[in-house]
């Protein structure tokens, strides 16, 4: 954290703001494990567990929206879209609703995200 949340006054890595004096100890400890959620979730995605990715992920997010979680985020949610899809064609509903639902909770806003929820719903009832 390079400035104060409240006065944003430089911090220079100090934990007590020089300027309005609030301590920042608990600010910086959850940029800390927003960071170490999001080196695990990086780690899970290379070692294909895409749903330990995800959840360390949304973790990570919870904490901070780094840029580079929300680029990660962005990247994961094409390859789950992929993936759902492909469970789709081969007529895998549960799995593939199991895989909408982390995707969901990842970027619960997400535009492409609710529309393929609305179609996998269509596919379940048609069925």
């Amino acid at each position: 954290m390079e400035r104060c949340p409240s006065c944003m006054a430089r911090l220079a890595g100090a934990v007590v703001c020089p300027r309005c004096q609030a301590d920042l100890g608990s600010v910086s400890s959850s940029e800390h494990y927003a960071q170490h959620w999001l080196a695990h979730a990086v780690r899970f995605w290379f070692q294909r567990e895409p749903a330990l990715a995800m959840s360390a992920l949304t973790k990570s997010m919870r904490l901070k929206r780094t840029a580079s979680a929300l680029t990660f985020s962005d990247f994961i949610i094409r390859r789950q879209v992929q993936a759902v899809l492909a469970l789709l064609a081969q007529k895998q509903l549960g799995e593939a609703r199991q895989l909408l639902a982390l995707a969901c909770e990842l970027q619960p806003d997400n535009e492409l995200l609710t529309q393929l929820q609305g179609f996998t719903d269509f596919l379940a009832t048609a069925e």
